[in-house]
């Protein structure tokens, strides 16, 4: 991807149809607030590396408290008139839509340069973002009054704080809800993938989007995190990350009393039964394990099988995933702290059978890849299993799959009782009603090779404009 080739959008452009096809270098290396890409207060950048070969990609903006004052104080202004028009609403966000998909083989190669995945994959998770934005437009109608405001809802803005696994879509499902609904939103992407939510927000400003509206503050969670999550003039409050993300985002919103939309990373999982097929159970972990397991709903990190055929599906998982190519983690320090926690889990017991070692070779060194792992852990309500709070093997990072063994449905209940797995999917093959009420999440059929999420499979904190707080 080139980033420094673009044209610019004039006021003669028709919304939607001219100018910069996507982002480039020019947005990328600013804030969207109050409708202008502006640089920001202060100026400091911070260089976006390709996880897949090092390279740099973009230069982003460190941005700071000033700026995401500037975005409030737009998104504020222009609530009133944004939730007071639901049809404008509509059409805007349609013909942004309509746009990125008309444009996700370039949009797709901003996601691959950002994430280090295949073209092939990034596209489909453009595509996957477009169906899901269609879906949402098709139930607009029942989420918005006769009023044009949210239901039982104020006019106001909603601050976004994004995670890194899927950032077109925690883009998508986060932004475009929240917008239908008629908030206006502030958002704040993650520093280590920032790039697809400028896309995203460009696409939407290139529609016709009024100023205000959305706002794009980049930067560290020290700087522009902490700014926006403990203003006391949201709305509405949704974060998207690891525990120590929204424990900060929790002991804020206890201060300023703001309403959390909370989105714990990971919590996915594939359960089989004892008449399991291996091939399709296989076929679903490998899906999983390209994207990586912190790249959303469709993510697999555990595996539970039935004990009675845990050899032939271990089996079949393990050949699937030594045929798999390596997986790149955004930065370095995220790459070791996946291994690490896959070393320290062997430490305590576990089994690595297979991965879980980085090759010594260019590809490896210059990337920031590891190798699809599977890891054993024993029986589900063992120290390792699910339930396990045990730092640092809370949930595998990565390419990472940890299988465990069950026998009864009780053996499920206390193993999924965590808060993640609410937030997660629970992917069944061949198992029973009382087997599958065990799992918290939203639980859908595994689809083996044909391994993706649908709009209607999220669970609700996915769609940050469509649930209530918790």
């Amino acid at each position: 991807m080139t980033t420094s080739t673009t044209t610019r959008t004039t006021p003669a452009d028709p919304p939607g149809t001219a100018g910069t096809p996507v982002a480039g270098d020019e947005e990328f290396a600013r804030n969207l607030v109050d409708g202008r890409w502006r640089f920001p207060a202060a100026p400091y950048e911070f260089e976006i590396r390709s996880p897949r070969d090092s390279r740099v990609v973009a230069c982003v903006p460190l941005s700071s408290r000033f700026d995401v004052d500037a975005a409030v104080r737009a998104g504020a202004r222009a609530a009133q008139a944004w939730a007071a028009d639901p049809a404008a609403r509509v059409r805007l966000v349609a013909q942004a839509v309509t746009d990125l998909e008309r444009l996700a083989v370039p949009v797709a190669e901003v996601v691959a340069s950002e994430t280090g995945l295949d073209l092939a994959d990034a596209l489909e998770q453009v595509r996957t973002g477009v169906r899901w934005a269609r879906h949402w437009l098709g139930a607009v109608d029942d989420a918005v009054d006769d009023a044009g405001s949210p239901a039982g809802r104020a006019p106001g803005v909603a601050g976004v704080v994004l995670g890194w696994g899927a950032p077109f879509l925690e883009a998508v499902s986060a932004i475009l809800p929240l917008l239908l609904q008629g908030r206006t939103v502030v958002v704040k992407p993650s520093l280590r993938a920032p790039l697809s939510a400028v896309v995203l927000a460009h696409r939407l400003v290139a529609a016709g989007l009024p100023a205000g509206v959305l706002g794009v503050v980049q930067g560290t969670g020290t700087d522009v995190g902490a700014a926006l999550v403990g203003r006391p003039d949201l709305a509405v409050l949704h974060v998207r990350g690891g525990d120590r993300t929204l424990d900060l985002a929790g002991r804020a919103v206890a201060t300023s009393g703001v309403p959390l939309l909370p989105l714990r990373a990971g919590g996915s999982v594939l359960l089989s039964g004892r008449d399991a097929d291996p091939a399709v159970v296989a076929a679903t972990v490998a899906a999983g394990l390209r994207l990586h397991n912190a790249s959303g709903p469709a993510a697999v990190p555990w595996l539970v099988v039935h004990a009675d055929t845990a050899g032939p599906v271990v089996d079949a998982v393990v050949a699937a995933a030594s045929a798999a190519r390596p997986v790149p983690l955004p930065t370095e320090p995220v790459r070791e702290r996946s291994l690490g926690a896959v070393r320290a889990l062997g430490r305590l017991g576990g089994r690595v059978l297979t991965g879980g070692v980085v090759p010594d070779d260019v590809a490896h060194r210059m990337g920031w890849l590891v190798p699809a792992t599977v890891v054993t852990v024993g029986a589900v309500g063992s120290r390792l299993g699910p339930h396990s709070d045990d730092d640092p093997w809370r949930e595998p990072l990565g390419p990472v799959v940890a299988v465990a063994t069950w026998r009864t449905p009780g053996d499920l209940v206390d193993a999924f009782s965590r808060s993640r797995f609410g937030d997660g999917i629970g992917w069944v093959h061949r198992v029973g009603d009382d087997a599958a009420a065990a799992l918290p999440g939203v639980v859908r059929e595994a689809r083996g090779a044909d391994h993706r999420v649908d709009a209607g499979d999220l669970p609700v904190a996915w769609t940050a404009g469509r649930g209530g707080p918790r």
